[in-house]
């Protein structure tokens, strides 16, 4: 496999070169997958995390917003470090707002393991729309065409974005969240691997 320089990455990725983004695929996201699976037990895919770095790494190159004070490896490794560590705030401001009043945990890891747990009870909803409708009024998703989602973890997305994205009545989108938090909440209360977070926090 040729071995590109840096300016020959850079042109390459301004000119949408696919055998650059392929090199870089190959060249960069093994330390990438590795740099992700260190949040331990985080539930991050690092492929979706390693796309999302290169999309805005990218789009920065064309805007000539990335300076070159680094190599673009390193670049781009901080910007997924940080996409991930926002998820993690997320994530902690999302367990804030439900409602949920744990233990106050004094290590990181005891804290990141209920951070863990809480993202895959909420993934894991039997009730599909519920899982949207939390994702969405908390900020969590990227994926929804046409929401404008803050881009930081302290606003809510609007009940009426909601029901416009979810088809579905403004005042129906604010009960069905109430609803939804509430299944939310009670799986927590049932789920004995989060009981036992808790103990061994204690």
């Amino acid at each position: 496999m040729h071995k590109y320089t840096e300016e020959e990455i850079l042109d390459g990725l301004k000119n949408n070169n696919d055998k650059v983004i392929r090199y870089i695929y190959k060249s960069y996201f093994p330390g990438i997958k590795s740099m992700v699976y260190g949040f331990r037990s985080l539930v991050l895919d690092a492929e979706d995390v390693f796309h999302e770095g290169l999309l805005i790494a990218i789009g920065n190159v064309q805007k000539n917003s990335f300076r070159g004070e680094s190599s673009f490896k390193t670049y781009l490794t901080a910007i997924c470090r940080n996409f991930c560590i926002k998820q993690m705030k997320q994530s902690l401001n999302f367990q804030e707002k439900s409602g949920e009043q744990p233990e106050v945990i004094e290590k990181e890891s005891n804290q990141e393991e209920l951070i863990t747990r809480m993202i895959w009870m909420k993934n894991n909803m039997v009730d599909e729309k519920c899982r949207q409708i939390i994702e969405l009024r908390f900020g969590f998703a990227t994926n929804y065409p046409g929401v404008s989602l803050m881009q930081d973890s302290e606003s809510n997305v609007r009940f009426e974005e909601i029901a416009k994205t979810l088809n579905i009545e403004a005042n129906n989108a604010r009960k069905r969240f109430q609803r939804c938090l509430e299944k939310l909440r009670e799986i927590v209360s049932d789920d004995k691997v989060w009981a036992q977070i808790l103990t061994n926090a204690s």
